[in-house]
């Protein structure tokens, strides 16, 4: 790990830049979107209506209704390492307000689809723009949207 500090003064104003260059760090491997994090590499995450063969997306779409049954989120997953685990995170107008049950890779995985999914609570859907990220070993990995109206 290479640490650099620079300090400059201009006027009686001192301004403190702290360098630093991360080599194996474990913030390394968390990403935001689609990408690898330790234990998986997920492709881009969608939303779909149903799922179909080894849990492929069926109907993809990013706007339901509030009266749909269950909404699926799909990631094509390249890899995936055995003992890994995964849960996705829904978000409705900004506030998370579900974690899905954690699943644990019982072995290694190859071009296959992660899938999660959704049902309503109370009957129907609220209305709202809506988040659901995957996490993979507590890191957050691939994210999408979509609205219920």
């Amino acid at each position: 790990m290479l640490n650099r500090i620079i300090i400059a003064a201009r006027g009686g104003l001192v301004l403190l830049l702290v360098m630093v260059t991360l080599s194996g760090c474990g913030l390394l491997n968390q990403t935001s979107g689609a990408g690898t994090t330790q234990g998986a590499v997920l492709g881009q995450a969608v939303t779909a209506e149903n799922i179909g063969d080894h849990n492929a997306p069926v109907n993809e779409t990013q706007t339901f209704s509030t009266s749909q049954d269950r909404i699926y989120v799909v990631a094509q997953a390249q890899q995936i390492d055995s003992g890994t685990r995964m849960f996705a995170r829904w978000s409705r107008d900004g506030q998370p307000f579900e974690d899905s049950q954690e699943i644990t890779a019982n072995q290694s995985y190859q071009n296959t689809y992660v899938e999660f999914h959704l049902e309503p609570v109370k009957g129907n859907f609220d209305p709202g723009q809506y988040n659901v990220q995957i996490f993979v070993n507590g890191n957050p990995d691939t994210q999408t949207t979509f609205t219920v109206q």
